[in-house]
């Protein structure tokens, strides 16, 4: 069920927006007027693959997951998307086609979402939504292009700690089978390389 313009979530929004980019007193008050709110429990699926993506959410809280499922039935995590964090199949939403990635609900979660024709009207009517949207289209454009990179250059231990390194929160909040799934390796190999690193001495 969605309920229209919920102030603190919006707020969230805002401020998520204003770290990077200045709003107007006009801007503020027309964001949130395009989304909804959404919460969502455990397990739940935002976007079947095949399915068109018709909106894309700001996570206000828990964690998002898209992911692929192969010809032989296996699911592979393609990302993860955080509290403050847009989510959605970026290509099936740009050019609204069918999505070749599902989105499911790792954890309940609330997000505010918003339709394909209003983002590109709130685009219009918001040069700082616009600049931000932008912006989250490079972040994820450059993430699939460092992932596949990763997934073909590094070995499996440094995927693991270049993802520490600039992902802990994922670390941190994610169930250990996704993360595996996302490195590409099996949770056991995960679970030893965690080991490995966790006995590793401290570099002086």
């Amino acid at each position: 069920m969605a309920k229209k313009d919920p102030t603190a979530s919006v707020d969230t929004l805002l401020q998520t927006i204003r770290r990077h980019h200045r709003l107007t007193e006009q801007e503020t008050q027309v964001i949130g007027t395009y989304f909804r709110r959404n919460l969502f429990k455990r397990k739940s699926t935002l976007l079947q693959a095949g399915q068109t993506a018709h909106r894309v959410y700001f996570v206000v809280s828990g964690i998002l997951h898209m992911y692929y499922t192969d010809e032989r039935g296996q699911p592979h995590s393609c990302n993860f998307f955080m509290p403050g964090e847009l989510a959605t199949d970026l290509e099936s939403f740009s050019k609204q086609l069918p999505a070749g990635n599902a989105i499911e609900t790792l954890t309940a979660a609330e997000c505010l979402s918003i339709s394909c024709k209003e983002t590109v009207s709130l685009m219009q009517e918001s040069p700082a939504f616009n600049k931000y949207v932008m912006g989250v289209i490079e972040t994820i454009a450059m993430h699939n292009i460092n992932r596949t990179k990763d997934l073909l250059s590094l070995q499996p231990e440094m995927r693991y700690q270049k993802l520490l390194a600039t992902r802990p929160d994922i670390i941190r909040a994610v169930p250990q089978k996704y993360i595996a799934r996302f490195l590409g390796i099996s949770p056991e190999s995960l679970s030893r390389i965690r080991s490995r690193i966790v006995t590793l001495p401290a570099s002086h």
